[in-house]
């Protein structure tokens, strides 16, 4: 199965996507999905500089990888989802999408990826 095919899956099943992207930790993006015309190169630089600062945090915390985390803002629901330490997922849905099925479906997809990515 294709990087593709399996955005286009999480893109199809969650209600409210506008776009989804594979990313690798440095922020650049691996394939992607954007008919709703957000900002994902910006948005991807960002969230990427802000795990590494989790990361950091972690080591400290001891707390263990990232594996997930969501930020909600007026207009969209992004989530990050871990797929290795090295590549993550990128959902923006509506402000209204749904969030349970966003994250359902981007623990489902992570087992797909990784077995691709390796």
């Amino acid at each position: 199965m294709s990087f593709r095919d399996v955005l286009e899956g999480i893109r199809e099943r969650v209600e409210g996507t506008l776009a989804v992207s594979l990313l690798g930790l440095d922020g650049i993006t691996v394939d992607s999905i954007n008919p709703g015309r957000v900002p994902l190169d910006v948005m991807g630089a960002e969230f990427s500089g802000f795990l590494k600062s989790i990361r950091l945090s972690n080591t400290e915390l001891n707390t263990g990888e990232v594996q997930q985390f969501s930020l909600v803002t007026e207009r969209y629901i992004a989530f990050v989802s871990a797929v290795t330490t090295e590549y993550y997922v990128l959902l923006v849905t509506t402000s209204n999408g749904n969030y349970g099925r966003a994250r359902f479906e981007l623990a489902r997809a992570k087992q797909v990826l990784r077995d691709e990515l390796s």
